[in-house]
């Protein structure tokens, strides 16, 4: 079934509520005798994309051209994610009622971090309920490439918009220090180059995101191969 993620856009303004629809579609390695085709491949897209039109009732999940993203792993299995952006208030307010396992907390940041790409200029959250505002961000994540951008991702819901301050749980800051020491977090960076690449991610800054999306130019899917490199 696809996956809602209730979105926040530019925290602290009222009606800036999105929600990323979003179905994974994957085979497994031993479910063909013979490498995979472009053709296998255009088939997981579709299957893909057809999963988001079982959001009930959304018109996005169902006309929108989704994004797809489609990767190939080096055992032979694949994967493919079609996500689409939703602005519907009713979408959001269903996704908001549902609690997040470790799993599913992964693949919302995925589709927080695609949707920022969508929205240039502004910031993206993930809704979080006021319980929740205070939580770690789960060890998966902090096991992850991904984990200076969640930490970093949490501050303005954890500090209230201060700037200059980050506020890190034990567990956090016991994963940035192990990060550091092993060369993974900002690798190669003087400690000013690192401070303005913090200070840099903290407050991005591009142009503005415009009204209304164009849905006449097709969305062509992005290939990655990890066993050697990416495509489209």
């Amino acid at each position: 079934m696809p996956l809602s993620v209730p979105l926040v856009l530019d925290p602290g303004h009222p009606g800036r509520f999105y929600t990323v629809h979003l179905h994974r579609a994957g085979w497994d390695a031993d479910m063909f005798s013979v490498p995979l085709t472009a053709e296998h491949l255009a088939a997981l897209e579709a299957n893909a994309s057809k999963g988001l039109t079982m959001v009930s009732e959304c018109v996005a999940a169902e006309l929108a051209e989704p994004d797809v993203e489609v990767t190939r792993r080096p055992d032979g299995s694949a994967e493919a994610v079609a996500r689409v952006l939703c602005d519907s208030e009713a979408c959001a307010a269903v996704a908001e009622r549902y609690r997040r396992d470790a799993d599913a907390e992964i693949e919302a940041e995925a589709a927080r971090v695609w949707a920022a790409g969508q929205f240039p200029g502004h910031d993206v959250q993930l809704f979080r309920h006021p319980a929740e505002l205070a939580q770690p961000v789960p060890s998966t994540i902090l096991a992850g490439a991904d984990m200076l951008a969640a930490l970093l991702t949490s501050q303005r819901q954890r500090t209230g918009g201060q700037a200059d301050t980050v506020v890190l749980f034990e567990d956090e800051l016991a994963a940035l220090a192990a990060g550091v020491r092993a060369n993974t977090v900002l690798p190669g960076l003087t400690p000013d180059e690192a401070k303005a690449e913090i200070s840099r991610l903290l407050r991005q800054s591009r142009t503005p995101y415009p009204a209304k999306a164009d849905r006449t130019a097709p969305v062509a899917h992005r290939l990655t191969d990890l066993d050697g490199g990416a495509g489209a």
